[in-house]
């Protein structure tokens, strides 16, 4: 992932920064002894002279330690023969290759050379965490020469996209108690032990290659941690001649081996496994396969001290499952380290499907826009790295005079949903002479909480900053949520904590001037709520680990709150409204406007269909005429 490229160097230097290889503007090449670390701006790696620097080493030389701001360090095509060391002091860096296959660093030591040992082989050794590699070839070409190590990863947090790792014996090592690390999309050789260690790493859709008839991995697992190495999606490969290949061994007594719906070619050995001398049990090494494909599967033959896991074992093997740690898993922006997988699962069509075994006289809405209404859609609000978030735009074509503004937020549990969801309620809302935003935010699968709340305040500057584009009224602005959404809507309105604020280089005030609830809850920690699991994903642990959190979450607790008039729209389900009783006495003696209305014999996501679509609009409506 690739951050912006408006970081600064905190020293007088007038530089010319580059954010992409398309640029091809003059670079002035820099002093790494001199700058040694003080460089906190991206930076570019070029044989030819054409970057900051010619070689990888005087640009980690250079990078400043511990680094206040994520920065990318661009490497140009060519063979750089160097022996690097990213030392634990190097942070929240991007190394970012144009090619694996023009993008190489190369070395060829290798045990026997010196009597170095294998540990001190290696041609990268990567001991800082939070990293990024990406379209890179690290390799050894020692040969078959014994143990000669291509890379050396230690650090914690470390990502591996679309890169290679070439050698024999010992091709990478992946180790360090604590370590986590993903493997995506990458390409593995080697012949004996080519993947070892003591690391939790997770190998995704990469190919292992064997160039020799022997053993793939070999894991050294604590006895304390819950993973080892773990290959999703993967597939297993050969030179023409090998067909006598091992899985693993345990390099350690724990070792733990677990493959997952991976393709395994003719070459792996019916037994799959090897147990090194060790005698090993299922009570010590746990090596395991999930529905495994291909000729070398062959699941009767497995030697009888491994595992066969069921498909319900299936969660536990999923990417955040191996790779979350005890902790809050956000990186420098608040996005899962590892990135995300979007959930789905809440759409309109599984809604519908589901609650109308329930009421069978429901119809879902999905309104079209309409001629005298304008959309706008996907306009960016936020950029996060790579990642953009986006909103759309619903208004009448024809603006006298600048209007009311309603951002909608779409529910789904804190982990699912879209902005689609908001659709047929934004073009009935612009039909009614406002203009309605449907907004984008993260999701608990790629950020955890305060993420998505900062998120919404960065839409309404946005909006505010836009206003004269779209014919707004910045100072008449409500945000309208419907379930999760609806939590997330009224502690944006409510608050206006630092934590919930974030950092935002546009000048307009988050400011709201009215909130719309459709059943969501006011309070994660409260008799009326059953929020558990999925609250807890998305706060980051459960109540009993992080009750402060819980509460600083929930709008009926929050400390301070800044009042705005509340529209309560509620289906028959108090559980979908817990704590709202007490927060609207707050606001009544606070002297603020507070409407409450339930919908009787109604599904929770009432807002999606008809017949209570248009009562729903209706006291929306009502409501923001009277405030406004």
């Amino acid at each position: 992932m690739k951050p912006f490229a408006h970081l600064f160097l905190m020293i007088p230097l007038v530089l010319s920064v580059v954010v992409s290889f398309a640029q091809q503007k003059p670079i002035e090449a820099l002093d790494a002894e001199k700058l040694k670390g003080k460089v906190e701006h991206d930076l570019v790696v070029a044989q030819d002279g054409s970057g900051h620097f010619r070689t990888i080493s005087e640009a980690i030389k250079a990078v400043r330690v511990y680094l206040p701001k994520p920065i990318t360090v661009h490497i140009k095509p060519g063979i750089y023969r160097e022996k690097l060391v990213i030392p634990g002091q190097i942070t929240h860096v991007t190394f970012w290759g144009e090619d694996p296959g023009n993008t190489i660093i190369s070395l060829d030591d290798y045990a026997a050379k010196d009597n170095m040992g294998t540990f001190e082989t290696y041609t990268l050794k990567v001991l800082g965490s939070d990293l990024i590699f990406k379209n890179l070839t690290i390799q050894n070409t020692a040969g078959p020469v014994g143990q000669a190590v291509a890379l050396h990863a230690e650090g914690d947090r470390l990502v591996f996209e679309n890169c290679r790792f070439l050698g024999n014996q010992d091709t990478m090592l992946a180790s360090g108690e604590g370590s986590r690390q993903l493997y995506k999309n990458c390409y593995i050789e080697g012949t004996t032990d080519f993947i070892f260690g003591s690391a939790t790493a997770f190998f995704e859709n990469c190919t292992i290659h064997s160039k020799a008839d022997s053993y793939i991995t070999a894991a050294s697992t604590p006895q304390w941690a819950s993973h080892g190495f773990v290959f999703m999606d993967c597939k297993l490969t050969a030179d023409d001649g090998v067909g006598k290949v091992y899985l693993g061994r345990p390099w350690r007594d724990f070792a733990k081996t677990v493959f997952v719906m991976t393709e395994m070619g003719e070459h792996i050995l019916p037994i799959g496994w090897h147990d090194w001398g060790r005698e090993a049990t299922k009570s010590t090494v746990f090596y395991a396969e999930l529905q495994s494909q291909g000729p070398g599967s062959g699941p009767d033959n497995r030697a009888d001290w491994t595992y066969l896991l069921d498909p319900n074992d299936l969660e536990k093997y999923q990417k955040a499952s191996v790779l979350s740690g005890l902790g809050r898993d956000a990186d420098f922006y608040g996005n899962r380290w590892y990135g995300y997988e979007k959930d789905s699962s809440f759409n309109l069509e599984a809604s519908y499907q589901k609650d109308k075994k329930s009421f069978p006289q429901i119809m879902p809405v999905q309104l079209a826009v309409r001629p005298g209404i304008e959309m706008l859609e996907n306009k960016v609000y936020k950029r996060l790295w790579d990642r953009s978030l986006k909103l759309d735009v619903f208004k009448p074509k024809i603006i006298e005079k600048t209007l009311p503004t309603v951002l909608l937020v779409h529910g789904g549990g804190w982990k699912s949903g879209d902005k689609i969801l908001q659709r047929s309620l934004a073009i009935r809302l612009a039909e009614r002479g406002f203009v309605a935003v449907p907004v984008e935010y993260r999701l608990s699968p790629e950020a955890q909480y305060p993420a998505a709340v900062q998120d919404l305040k960065e839409a309404v500057r946005w909006i505010k900053a836009h206003a004269s584009e779209f014919g707004v009224d910045s100072s008449r602005i409500a945000i309208s949520g419907s379930s999760a959404g609806a939590q997330l809507a009224s502690l944006m309105g409510l608050s206006s904590l630092s934590v919930h604020e974030g950092n935002s280089d546009l000048s307009p005030s988050s400011r709201v001037q009215a909130v719309i609830n459709m059943d969501g809850i006011l309070a994660f920690h409260h008799p009326e709520s059953l929020e558990s699991k999925v609250a807890a994903e998305w706060l980051g642990g459960h109540y009993e680990q992080i009750p402060e959190i819980w509460e600083e979450a929930s709008p009926a607790y929050l400390k301070n709150p800044t009042w705005v008039p509340m529209l309560f729209i509620n289906s028959q389900y108090p559980r979908f409204h817990a704590g709202r009783d007490e927060l609207a006495e707050k606001l009544r003696k606070a002297g603020v406007s507070v409407e409450i209305h339930t919908l009787p014999d109604t599904p929770h996501p009432f807002w999606l269909y008809q017949p209570w679509f248009e009562p729903t609009v209706d006291l929306i409506t009502s409501f923001l005429k009277e405030i406004f």
